[in-house]
């Protein structure tokens, strides 16, 4: 039973994944790209959730930081900042 569930939770996780991976697609890269070069230590924009739910999943298959950055649009340090945030909730 415990095999069967685990293997539930892995086809869940894979068909949320390649969801958010279109979703992200769909958007409008021009505003991301936009996004990503204002973006300084003192001027950080919020990061939205389905992103934060893409850097851990990628984090949790054990991609590298800049691979997760590269996939979730997102720069090395937010990237960071989003696991480091997770961390912090123990979860």
């Amino acid at each position: 039973m415990t095999l069967t569930y685990m293997q539930d939770i892995y086809q869940l996780k894979k068909k949320v994944k390649i969801l958010e991976e279109e979703f992200v697609i769909q958007d409008d890269p021009v505003p991301s790209v936009k996004d990503q070069s204002t973006v300084t230590s003192n001027d950080i924009e919020p990061i939205h959730e389905i992103l934060k739910s893409q850097v851990l999943s990628l984090y949790s298959q054990g991609l590298t930081l800049d691979q997760i950055a590269r996939q979730s649009s997102l720069t090395k340090e937010q990237t960071i900042s989003v696991i480091e945030q997770q961390r912090l909730r123990g979860e």
